[in-house]
Formats: C-alpha cells, structure tokens, sequence
C-alpha cells in the first residue's frame, strides 16, 4: 500500500487531502484553503495529472468561462488508509470456502475484459491493425490510471511493461484468478507475450514481455 508521506511536497499532500473531501476541487477552492499562488498550485496538479494522481474536467458555470475541476484517480485514493483491500480478501475467501469459485474467475474475467475494452476504445483503430507502439502508448496511460505504476521499455527487439505497484497485493494470498486474468489480457494485446516476473513470487514487480516483430512499429 503505497501512503500519502511519499509525496515530498506539503502542497501536493493538502491538494490530495482537499479532493478527498469536497470530491472535486478547482484552482479557486485550493487557494481558499492552501496558502499558494495561482500559478503554482496549476503547477502542482498539472505535475500531479502526469503522475496519475488527479484527473480534470471541464464545468460549465453559467454564462462565463467553464472551470477546469479536478479530483482524484483511483490511483490516488489509495494513498489514504482504508480496510478495503483486507476486508475485500476475506471476502473472496468466504466465498470460495462457500463453493463460489466460479463466480469469483467470473468477476476477475469481467474486470480484466473491461480493460481491454477500455484500450480498445482509446486505440484510433482497430487492435488488429494497430502498431505495437500504440497499443504500448494507451496501455501505459491506462495501468496508470488503474494504480498499477508503470514503467514501460521498448527497442527494436522487445517490449518491457514492468507494473511497479499490483492493486492486487491483499487479495492474491486468497486467490491467484487476477493475475490469471491479465495474462489472459496482455495476450488478448499481443498475443505472443511472456511474464518474466511476479510480484506473489517474491519479485519487486510484474513484468511482461514481448518481441516487436516488426521494428518499424517501434
């Protein structure tokens, strides 16, 4: 579980703190509360956007300019404590003890299906016929959203996704179906691909692995 004090800046931790309460915050509210210029907290959660923190919008008040809001990503909700992920195991094995296993690879197979749909849909075409450097680019942005801290690698000859933080991490000592279910995803990508570390292995992250056939899609 990853924790607010590894964020070095004091500003960054009240932005968080902030969102957590109200949901959403703009740059108006922040200066309310946090004692910084304008252009120095739009600094910070531009920072925080990249690191895949906070995610904004757009909201339209009235008849003036639209707001840009900001709030948290799943991601950064994990920096607060909470007994979700524990109570969340128990649950799974409760289930299985009560001969539910089945619905348990159901779920597992739905949430990672859902992720590749969710690349699928930022792909400007058709998985198919993607290139590699592409469909490499979506997943990246879309692991990071999903807390899974990546670090992506590619040259001519192979691609290397290293998730560096498994949201996971409670659940696999009572089942082994989510990390079943995304190799069954990164396939599902490209077909010829190798995971060549675990994290429930004793390994510092997860990685997977693949040849780039073609080194002009690199």
């Amino acid at each position: 579980m990853v924790s607010l004090d590894l964020l070095q800046s004091e500003t960054k931790r009240r932005l968080l703190e902030l969102m957590k309460r109200r949901g959403e915050v703009t740059l108006s509210d922040a200066m309310e509360v946090i004692d910084r210029a304008r252009p120095t907290l739009r600094d910070h959660l531009d920072q925080m956007g990249r690191d895949g923190l906070v995610a904004r919008r757009t909201k339209q008040q009235g008849r003036g300019r639209p707001s840009m809001c900001y709030r948290m990503t799943p991601f950064a909700e994990q920096l607060f404590p909470g007994q979700e992920a524990t109570l969340f195991a128990d649950f799974l094995t409760h289930l299985q003890e009560k001969g539910h296993g089945p619905l348990i690879e159901d779920f597992f197979e739905a949430f990672w299906d859902a992720r590749l749909e969710k690349v699928k849909d930022r792909l400007t075409e058709p998985l198919e016929t993607a290139g590699v450097q592409q469909i490499v680019n979506v997943l990246e942005e879309v692991l990071r959203e999903e807390g899974f801290m990546p670090e992506v690698h590619l040259d001519d000859e192979r691609v290397v996704v290293q998730e560096c933080n498994c949201p996971f991490s409670e659940i696999v000592d009572a089942t082994d179906l989510p990390c079943a279910s995304e190799s069954c995803f990164y396939e599902a990508l490209f077909e010829r691909v190798e995971r060549t570390a675990h994290i429930p292995e004793g390994d510092s992250a997860c990685v997977y692995e693949l040849p780039v056939l073609d080194a002009n899609e690199a």
